[in-house]
């Protein structure tokens, strides 16, 4: 996985690197879905063998997460979504925004996917975060949704390519 460097932190200091499916709940649960406990953030496709988890450590702290599984966009049946995956779970702690740790999760998710084959990787992303995915290549289909509890969000996607990996 890809190690961080940044103003002021060595690259001892932070890392992005394979997880396991639980170690990834606290942080859904904290940023994602508080109303919910940790135990219940079992999303589909967690366990399957060619899931990847990520997480970002600061300091040895768990302060993001991030998944990918392979899933068709809804709507689509498995048939046709062939190299189809879904990033799922991004979540990052508040006060670790914006130092270049989600996106090198979410670059290590898009290696994931270029190396097993994949051709695209979509998500439901929320509204405020859609300039994030669109400076990482991401762009959004159709129009605003909201997901009760959660609120408005965009399903955006990006091709993958060989240079991905």
């Amino acid at each position: 996985m890809e190690e961080m460097a940044g103003p002021g932190t060595s690259t001892r200091d932070r890392e992005v690197r394979a997880i396991s499916a639980e170690e990834t709940r606290l942080l859904r649960h904290k940023v994602l879905r508080p109303h919910q406990a940790p135990e219940e953030l079992v999303y589909p496709g967690d366990t399957e063998r060619d899931s990847l988890h990520v997480g970002a450590f600061v300091g040895g702290a768990l302060v993001g997460v991030a998944s990918v599984v392979r899933r068709p966009m809804a709507g689509e049946s498995a048939e046709s979504a062939e190299g189809v995956w879904q990033l799922r779970g991004m979540a990052t702690l508040p006060g670790f925004r914006g130092r270049g740790l989600g996106a090198a999760m979410l670059r290590a998710c898009i290696g994931h996917v270029a190396r097993s084959g994949g051709s695209t990787i979509w998500c439901n992303a929320r509204t405020p975060a859609v300039d994030f995915y669109r400076k990482l290549g991401f762009e959004t289909r159709g129009s605003e949704f909201e997901i009760p509890v959660s609120g408005p969000h965009f399903v955006m996607l990006r091709a993958v390519s060989a240079e991905d990996r």
